[in-house]
Parts: C-alpha cells; structure tokens; sequence
C-alpha cells in the first residue's frame, strides 16, 4: 500500500496544475504565436467577446445609474444643490413617463449654489392654537405654533427661498389626576394662564 502523499506535495501538485493553466492562456489567447494560424484566430475571438462583454457591463452600468436618479420635480429649493443629477421627462404617455433625459436641479433656476451653504435659524414663533390632550389620569398643554426659519448667507438664486415656515406643535403643560383639564386656567402649582386653550388642532398659516 503506497504512502499518502504529504501537504507539501498536494500543494506542489495544485501549483503545477495553476501554472499549466495559466501557461496556457497565455500562449492562446494574450500572446498567440504568431506561425500559430489557431492560436490566431482563438485570440481575435476572444478578444472580440472580452470587447463586447466590457462594452455591454459599461453600458449596464450607465443605465443603472441613471435609473437611480430621482426626477427633477423632487428637487428641493430649500435644499437641493443647483449641480445635483435628476430626470426630467421627454415622452409622456398613458402610464406615464416613457423617456427619460439627465438634467441637474439647477435646470429648473431655483436652487442652492454649490458654493453657498445655507444657515439656518429661527427668526419667529407664534401661537396659533392651543388644546388639550387629556385621557382619565393626565392631560398634556398643546401649543400649535407657525416657525419661520431665515437662511442669514441667503444661498438660494431666489429671494423667496430665503426664509422658509412650517407648523410646529409644541407640549407646553402637563397635569395628572383624575380626568383633569390643562385649559381650566389652573397648573398644577395653581392658577396659570399658559392653561387656556382656542382649541384649535392646526396652523393657520
């Protein structure tokens, strides 16, 4: 019973093997002789199908990048940089958009310049309404209150963005007891103004 050959010579093996492969691509296909008219014409053909798998991965690549983009009636004038990539429709149909070009942002004129950074901060808070979110062992103060942000670099190529306002609903109070009521006037260290409500749930702008 012949002896199992040791790691040393599986490995010596494995190297011989890799190596003949390797010899063999590359006398058929990368460095051909050039007496070889068979060598020849397996190397063109591979050549050939190296070429156009390359051209095709590049071309699949494009198109999924571009299929990526979101459409340019995503853009945000308040944030959106006036170089940032979208898709803007060509062809309209029953489905909807059927083809599409790569357009920037900035094609729509309302955008942020790539060189502004805006800085946002808070220039007014008002109230607007006031309720009472009450369950049978507590109650919470509800101030609803319109906030408008201005951007002091005034970045965006339009005026209008410069300041921008949202709704901002703010828990001002909070009492506990047995169905209790934060708009009776009464806090819970007695009586406190800020506990009146207009019940009024929403901004009015």
């Amino acid at each position: 019973m012949s002896p199992s050959p040791s790691l040393r010579d599986r490995e010596r093996s494995w190297k011989e093997r890799a190596y003949d492969v390797t010899s063999l691509i590359r006398r058929r296909f990368l460095y051909p002789s050039p007496d070889n008219d068979e060598d020849n014409e397996m190397s063109k053909g591979y050549r050939r199908s190296l070429l156009l798998l390359l051209a095709s991965a590049l071309l699949l690549f494009a198109f999924g990048a571009s299929a990526q983009l979101p459409p340019c009636s995503a853009c945000d004038p308040y944030t959106s940089s006036c170089s940032q990539a979208c898709l803007t429709c060509l062809v309209y149909g029953y489905e909807g958009c059927e083809s599409w070009e790569e357009s920037t942002c900035g094609a729509g004129v309302v955008c942020i310049p790539d060189n502004c950074t805006p800085s946002w901060s808070e220039t007014s808070r008002v109230t607007q309404g006031t309720y009472d979110g009450n369950s049978w062992q507590d109650c919470t103060h509800h101030s609803v209150q319109w906030v408008t942000v201005t951007d002091s670099n005034h970045c965006n190529n339009d005026s209008d963005f410069w300041t921008r306002s949202y709704c901002d609903n703010v828990i001002d109070g909070y009492k506990n007891g047995i169905y209790p009521d934060c708009c009776d006037g009464y806090g819970p260290g007695g009586p406190d103004p800020l506990y009146t409500c207009n019940g009024y749930h929403y901004c009015t702008g």
